[in-house]
């Protein structure tokens, strides 16, 4: 809580909110920017997934639309007019905005990833030609969301509920952070595979999933050199092999569905061992593309799939804790476990 408020205190003064009559308030955003906005923020456009979740476990009421469109996995999980919102699209990947959508939408600003100023210099200069002033926020790791949640209950004017949030996220990392410093010994290495071949992977430097390795006490098998490249690398099979990490995790159902008969993996000892993992993804993903907020309770999954018997946290009973506090939805202990459950493998 004294680290929660450390943070709130600068970040008060950089909302500081300068009034200047008939032209809305000024801010300065989390890339260092000034900008002005309405007096009172009632309509939002989130332009990348990870901030068009958090805006909905923050302030469902005051967007305008998705960037994309919601996995069909989280549908029950999702409630009221926010889950059937339009999508309007976001500056990611291959996607764009559909810029007639939001000109007729009209929200009062734009919440855009602070790097994203730097991957799409002109989307600033577009969206001011519509009028909509670009606020950025700091995503990268989940490290940053306390702050950024700060920061956002003082722009939207739902500080109370920030705090709640940012506390339950500070709260994971602290004592994420103390069960991985407790572990004795080589820490289990653990490989992302991406892809239906599995042969594509997130580096060790990558924040998204290494941070949430971290504190989940293991380490990345993948080791490759820094480069400015945000998404995974193409590996060949010989390297896997040499890696031969302890636990592989992965999104792609494809390749889940078929690693264990797969006679090109049958050598690794994560196969032989039987601990090849489907990161569970309701409502969203819990560690990965997109990287969101779901890492606070995805790190707790990721430490009893890594030590089962050493991490001593009730999973099932965190499930309807961070489901009751970020979704307002009541799941019980067996909804718990059937949210948190491995499909079927082909072995």
């Amino acid at each position: 809580m004294k680290r929660l408020l450390a943070l709130l205190i600068p970040v008060m003064m950089l909302v500081a909110l300068t009034e200047r009559e008939g032209c809305g308030r000024e801010i300065t955003d989390m890339a260092g920017r000034r900008v002005t906005i309405s007096h009172s923020v009632q309509r939002v456009w989130p332009a990348y997934p990870p901030i068009a979740y958090l805006l909905y476990a923050l302030a469902p009421s005051l967007s305008i639309g998705w960037p994309g469109p919601l996995p069909a996995s989280g549908g029950k999980y999702l409630h009221g007019a926010p889950r059937d919102l339009p999508v309007v699209g976001g500056w990611f990947g291959q996607r764009t905005p559909n810029l007639e959508v939001l000109a007729a939408a009209r929200p009062d600003l734009a919440l855009v990833w602070d790097q994203s100023l730097l991957v799409n210099p002109h989307m600033t200069e577009i969206l001011q030609k519509l009028n909509i002033p670009v606020v950025a926020v700091k995503l990268f790791r989940m490290a940053d969301y306390p702050e950024t949640l700060v920061f956002l209950g003082d722009v939207l004017n739902r500080g109370e509920r920030a705090r709640t949030l940012a506390t339950y996220i500070e709260r994971t990392i602290v004592e994420m952070k103390a069960f991985s410093g407790s572990i004795q010994g080589e820490k289990k290495s653990v490989y992302y595979a991406i892809g239906p071949d599995g042969l594509t992977s997130d580096c060790d430097h990558m924040p998204f999933l290494d941070e949430a390795i971290e504190l989940a006490g293991g380490r990345n098998a993948y080791h490759c050199e820094r480069t400015d490249r945000m998404m995974g690398r193409k590996i060949d099979l010989e390297r896997l092999l040499l890696y031969d990490p302890d636990v592989i995790i992965t999104q792609d159902q494809t390749f889940f569905s078929r690693a264990f008969s797969d006679l090109r993996y049958k050598r690794l000892r994560a196969i032989k061992q039987g601990r090849v993992y489907m990161i569970p993804g309701v409502p969203f993903n819990w560690l990965n593309y997109p990287p969101s907020f779901m890492r606070a309770l995805g790190v707790r999954w990721l430490a009893h799939t890594l030590y089962p018997e050493l991490y001593k946290g009730d999973l099932p009973k965190e499930i309807e804790r961070f489901f009751k506090l970020f979704f307002n939805v009541d799941v019980g202990e067996a909804e718990a476990g059937e949210i948190m459950r491995q499909p079927k493998t082909g072995r």
